[in-house]
């Protein structure tokens, strides 16, 4: 007997709806296995994408057209033992088939060297790098006979190099080829040194890749003082003026004092009273030639000292000449100048300064000037201060303060200028010179005077000033104690750009409409 099955609506869904969830199932799983079936592709990117180093900081170029990679190193590099940092769209990377870790691997860069990429599908690509092939040296350096004093040369060719202007105080027993990173420098058998001898310094440099050569030969000319000065490259080799007292020298460059406390020390209190003049003991009697270069940033502070300045006393055969000082910072007790304090019969032309100069003695005696202390006579013989000119401001205590000249005795000053502020007592102060005692000869000058003359504070010795003038305006002065000569004149007079007179020639001066006149063959202006 058959039983007819009541199943309500509700049983129904129930059983319909387990019967739908069966089938999603089933057809998921289906899915599963199809998706498991199919085989994803290996990749075949096999890049170096970058390429660098650490320690030296130096980024690879890398050319992917022609798989190179490109590095230029510092001079001095030691390329024997250094790691790669690499990023890579590749699964591993071998030299010589050693596995390679980013920035942990060391590998011997002097030589050419591969870089092998391996790809996930297995296939490779090589990136070579090739050591520098350059065997032209650096430069080429020499210890001194102290350890203040280095040379260090460069612009080398490769053959002849014949060098003239060698400093003073550098010892010529032993040279240092500065190589290019990779090189090797060979010399009768001597890898570091190469050593003088009658035909100079002679050594061969072989590049990186061990087959570029090239040969050298340095010739250092023995000293002559008209032919081949001393030359001076850097603060320490102007130490050796003041231990060649009577030589003559050439600055060859502009150079740039360190600054007091710095870590250069050019005296042994250099770091609380700057640089010690030279000349201190005994006067400077050589030749010094600017060569149209400057001295930047000297520092003196001397406050104790009298004779300060660059050179404390010139001598009767010194010379300095066509060089400049800019904005020195110069302080001492009596005769303080910005380049020479004590001008003994010396000659001085086609110099300037710029900066501050300040005595700070108590004596009628003290003089002060913004490029010369006292400009004096030594036995008849007189000094000569010549086409030179200072933008100083000079202060004194008690002192004859001049813009160009503290105190001017039996000494020719000829075509110069000032146009720096003078601050003294009394009134001892000249935009010129501070105190006169002989002829100067067309010279002018501009700066403010806080009490003194326009030109000249002090004249005696029936001393005179042709062709000079100095401005009523900016100096502030209306008079100069000159002998009556000097003739003060309007700023609009001054820069009317017309010779003041005939004794002011082409040869000396340069004049423009709305400008002061200028020196000939003086820098700075």
């Amino acid at each position: 007997m058959i039983k007819k099955l009541k199943i309500t609506a509700q049983q129904l869904f129930k059983y319909t709806g387990m019967l739908a969830l069966l089938l999603v199932v089933g057809y998921s799983c289906s899915n599963e296995g199809i998706d498991e079936g199919v085989v994803k592709p290996l990749s075949s990117a096999k890049a170096i994408i970058s390429f660098s180093f650490v320690n030296p900081v130096v980024k690879g170029t890398i050319d992917e057209s022609a798989h190179t990679i490109s590095l230029t190193f510092p001079s001095g590099t030691d390329l024997t033992n250094l790691a790669a940092t690499f990023t890579t769209t590749g699964t591993k990377v071998t030299v010589a088939d050693v596995v390679q870790v980013s920035g942990t691997t060391k590998n011997n860069f002097s030589k050419t060297i591969t870089y092998t990429v391996t790809a996930e599908d297995g296939t490779k690509q090589n990136y070579t790098i090739t050591p520098p092939n350059s065997a032209d040296i650096l430069g080429f350096a020499f210890e001194g006979s102290n350890d203040e004093t280095y040379w260090e040369l460069s612009g080398l060719k490769e053959g002849t190099n014949t060098i003239y202007n060698a400093p003073a105080g550098v010892e010529f027993i032993t040279g240092f080829p500065i190589l290019p990173p990779g090189a090797e420098v060979t010399q009768s058998g001597n890898n570091e040194e190469s050593d003088y001898n009658t035909t100079g310094f002679s050594f061969t440099v072989t590049a990186g890749d061990g087959k570029t050569k090239k040969s050298y030969i340095i010739k250092i000319p023995a000293y002559d003082k008209d032919a081949n000065p001393y030359g001076i490259y850097t603060p320490t080799h102007l130490l050796e003026v003041d231990n060649n007292l009577l030589a003559n020298f050439k600055v060859m460059n502009d150079i740039t004092m360190p600054a007091v406390n710095g870590t250069e020390i050019l005296a042994p209190d250099y770091a609380t009273s700057g640089w010690m003049p030279i000349g201190d003991f005994e006067s400077f009697r050589g030749t010094l030639d600017g060569n149209n270069h400057v001295i930047k940033n000297l520092t003196i502070k001397r406050t104790s000292h009298d004779d300060v300045a660059f050179i404390s006393t010139l001598g009767a055969k010194g010379v300095v000449k066509n060089l400049g000082l800019t904005a020195v910072n110069i302080q001492g007790s009596g005769n303080v100048g910005a380049l020479v304090a004590n001008n003994v019969g010396g000659t001085i032309s086609h110099c300037y300064s710029t900066g501050t100069v300040t005595s700070t003695g108590l004596s009628t005696q003290n003089h002060v000037g913004g490029l010369v202390g006292i400009n004096n006579d030594a036995n008849g013989k007189a000094g000569k201060l010549l086409n030179s000119y200072s933008t100083v401001n000079v202060s004194g205590k008690d002192s004859f303060v001049g813009g160009l000249v503290g105190y001017n005795y039996l000494c020719a000053v000829e075509n110069c200028y000032a146009t720096g502020s003078v601050t003294g007592p009394y009134k001892n102060g000249g935009a010129l010179i501070g105190k006169n005692a002989t002829e100067i000869i067309n010279c002018y000058a501009t700066g403010k005077v806080e009490t003194g003359g326009g030109l000249v504070g002090l004249n005696f010795n029936w001393s005179s000033a042709p062709n000079c003038f100095w401005d009523t305006q900016t100096t502030g002065q209306t008079t100069s104690d000159d002998g009556g000569d000097a003739v003060g004149k309007t700023t609009a007079e001054m820069k009317s750009g017309t010779p003041y007179s005939n004794t002011w020639t082409a040869a000396n001066w340069i004049f423009t409409s709305g400008k002061y006149p200028t020196l000939v063959g003086v820098g700075g202006q």
